[in-house]
């Protein structure tokens, strides 16, 4: 560590306290009072007693996860270090420097884990709605496949009919903030329903399994009216609607029918386009 090695001594024995702070008395280490006040950003927690009888206030989550270590003195308590009581100033010494190291490079392995984390975030989420994008679309499709069942799914296409003219009479950063609109409805009513994407521009996809064509036109119907909103008159926000069509995919699902499903399901959302718009259409066998 660049920085000195930060070491909370946890020992109701005045004696002991003072041995262990002699021992640790180096260039390396710092020592972090133990007066029941909370310690932050300690590496190494030296204990000789339970830590529920101890006078420190810690987060005990980051002992769970490895974001701190623990050297146990002269008590069978779950550590990463044990210590016999009569342990001498360099066994202590060593032991706090080296599980130091071990604690710095789990907290680089953790903090590489969070940065990719996000990073896998941000390559499959719709920068302008925070919904999937068509590249979690697909991932998400090839995993489904992996496990498909003799389930019948049912694919949608959506989007919103003249989207064009908000654009055109409100701006572009009011076409923006409808989008986002229409993803937040669609994710709400989706949540549990199935999974929803983004596929670029004003249009969106929807998967939902385990649903035959008898109910599938009264889910999609009802998914396109909840995620449409009207119009307001005060402040000149116009009205939002949208277009759907819908495929059934039969088993078994395979990668060429679930593409043959959304072609058609794209072809029946142009003919309710056709047919004048704000509304579902299935499609054709």
């Amino acid at each position: 560590m660049s920085r000195p090695v930060r070491i909370l001594l946890a020992t109701r024995d005045s004696n002991r306290e003072r041995t262990w702070s002699e021992a640790l008395k180096t260039a390396r280490c710092q020592i972090v009072a133990g007066n029941g006040e909370p310690a932050d950003d300690v590496d190494v927690l030296v204990i000789d007693q339970p830590l529920s009888d101890a006078n420190v206030t810690l987060d005990e989550e980051r002992l769970t996860r490895g974001q701190m270590g623990m050297v146990a003195v002269g008590v069978g308590l779950p550590a990463d270090v044990s210590l016999p009581a009569d342990h001498s100033a360099r066994e202590l010494r060593l032991a706090c420097l080296l599980l130091a190291e071990i604690v710095r490079l789990r907290r680089q392995r953790e903090a590489s884990r969070r940065q990719e984390k996000v990073l896998t975030h941000l390559a499959l989420s719709d920068p302008l709605t925070g919904l999937p994008n068509r590249r979690a679309w697909d991932q998400h499709l090839a995993d489904r496949l992996v496990g498909a069942t003799d389930k019948k799914w049912c694919l949608a296409v959506l989007d919103v009919d003249l989207f064009h003219e908000i654009n055109d009479r409100l701006g572009h950063i009011e076409g923006d903030a409808a989008l986002r609109r229409v993803a937040d409805r669609l994710a709400g009513t989706m949540r549990r329903a199935g999974f929803v994407t983004r596929l670029g521009g004003d249009e969106f996809a929807v998967l939902v399994e385990g649903i035959d064509e008898a109910k599938a036109a009264a889910v999609i119907d009802l998914i396109r009216i909840q995620s449409a909103e009207d119009g307001d008159d005060a402040s000149g926000r116009m009205p939002l609607k949208l277009s759907a069509g819908w495929a059934i995919v039969p088993p078994p699902v395979t990668k060429a029918a679930v593409n043959d499903a959304l072609e058609r399901a794209d072809d029946a959302l142009r003919q309710a386009k056709r047919e004048g718009r704000n509304r579902t259409r299935p499609a054709a066998n």
